[in-house]
């Protein structure tokens, strides 16, 4: 009776100390609904209510993932300084966003649709790498994958509700950009939650270290150069989910669905692709920690395999199109929440504990290149034939044969070299 409390202890959510754990989910959930919801209906709302080509919008919102390769750098150096740290970072993304969002509501041309995509991806470069800074600083590294999937749950949760309520607001006939100031509202009460809810965590970084030569030895990790192959891949795949799919089943598939092709393929998105995913979350995480990272990893990229597949064998059946579309989302949704937290984890056990900030500002440099190689190329897809455009995603499918190989080329590098980690420890000190 006296070792119970030690061989069942109270889930780590639970315990008190899992307090900024919570209060990260819920400004996930406000960043998400606000941030995400701009990036899920620029090209529906700027391609076919105002009248952009598909390649133009699909440039601009490229042209704001390379701004968020400099974010992540520049949210990576900020976050392990200690002269700003974590929530300091966080400010300035919120900073960044808000007035993107006005002006992409009140001036929907072509040249502040480039200046807000810019801003965002600035934002978001700082958002992402020092709020799962601040996460891994208060959670033990067992307990990393399951508090990283409570956040891809609020991910989902923010997302789904910010496209929910856009494709209301849609339906009612109303100026469609102005759905875009809708969103910088949101974003202004998520920086509230952060400069009264959030603390500062510690970094416990070395005094005599130094960020920039951190970036340097990083660079040479050829574990996280091989990671970072594969996790450019999947944000690509993520990227074309979220910015190309939706304009995809909208132009070419669902014609026969009904006359408001963009607010049902919007209800298909949200229920069939966020909300699945909200709700196997969860216990998909429970279930797979009896399985390495990397076996994970490589069952989540057959998934794509066969996502993308039935993207693009659903025009093959013109007559009932929505049933291939709700398989294909719900299997490319399966894929996103078996992949998506057990990144962050894996990128923190390759980073010394001085240099979180700075492993997963580069390793998130991945979301800055697939989301800068994603909206280009499907938008390109896109304006072209159709033909091209139901190609794309078959020549998609197949590309996750590379994807294995470089996971398996991962798991056999990891297994030649368990101590890295505190190599690299060792050459800040």
């Amino acid at each position: 009776m006296e070792n119970q409390s030690f061989i069942n202890p109270r889930p780590f959510l639970l315990q008190p100390s899992s307090y900024q754990v919570w209060v990260q989910a819920l400004a996930r959930s406000l960043y998400q609904a606000g941030y995400g919801s701009i990036q899920f209906f620029i090209p529906l709302i700027f391609v076919n209510q105002l009248g952009f080509s598909a390649t133009v919008v699909g440039i601009s919102m490229g042209s704001g993932a390379l701004a968020g390769v400099l974010g992540h750098l520049l949210g990576g150096y900020l976050a392990d300084s200690p002269k700003y740290g974590r929530k300091r970072t966080l400010l300035f993304s919120a900073g960044l966003s808000i007035p993107g969002a006005i002006v992409l509501a009140l001036i929907p041309n072509l040249s502040m649709l480039y200046v807000t995509n810019l801003m965002m991806g600035l934002s978001a470069g700082c958002y992402w790498t020092a709020a799962d800074a601040a996460v891994i600083d208060v959670t033990p590294q067992e307990q990393r994958s399951k508090a990283f999937a409570v956040l891809i749950l609020a991910d989902s949760l923010g997302i789904g509700l910010g496209i929910l309520g856009g494709e209301t607001y849609l339906s009612q006939g109303l100026q469609p950009q102005l759905l875009f100031l809708i969103s910088g509202l949101i974003l202004l009460i998520f920086l509230m939650l952060i400069q009264f809810a959030i603390a500062d965590t510690e970094q416990n970084a070395p005094e005599h270290s130094d960020t920039l030569q951190g970036f340097v030895l990083a660079l040479k990790d050829r574990s996280l150069q091989f990671f970072m192959l594969i996790h450019v891949l999947v944000v690509t795949y993520i990227a074309l989910i979220s910015s190309t799919l939706p304009l995809y089943f909208t132009n070419f598939v669902s014609t026969s669905i009904s006359q408001s092709s963009l607010v049902s393929v919007a209800n298909l998105f949200t229920w069939c692709y966020i909300g699945i995913g909200a709700v196997l979350q969860l216990p998909l995480v429970q279930i797979l920690t009896a399985l390495s990272k990397v076996q994970v990893l490589m069952i989540s990229m057959f998934l794509w395999s066969g996502g993308f597949f039935l993207v693009w064998a659903t025009h093959l059946i013109p007559s009932i199109p929505i049933i291939g579309m709700i398989a294909a989302f719900i299997v490319l949704s399966i894929a996103t929440v078996m992949y998506k937290p057990f990144v962050p984890a894996i990128i923190a056990e390759l980073a010394p504990e001085s240099l979180r900030g700075v492993y997963l500002a580069i390793g998130y440099q991945c979301w800055s290149i697939g989301y800068f190689v994603g909206p280009i190329l499907g938008g390109w897809a896109m304006d072209q034939s159709p033909t091209i455009a139901h190609s794309l995603w078959i020549v998609t499918a197949v590309s996750t044969l590379f994807g294995l190989l470089m996971l398996r080329i991962f798991k056999q590098h990891q297994g030649k070299h368990p101590a890295r980690s505190a190599a690299t420890q060792a050459a800040m000190n």
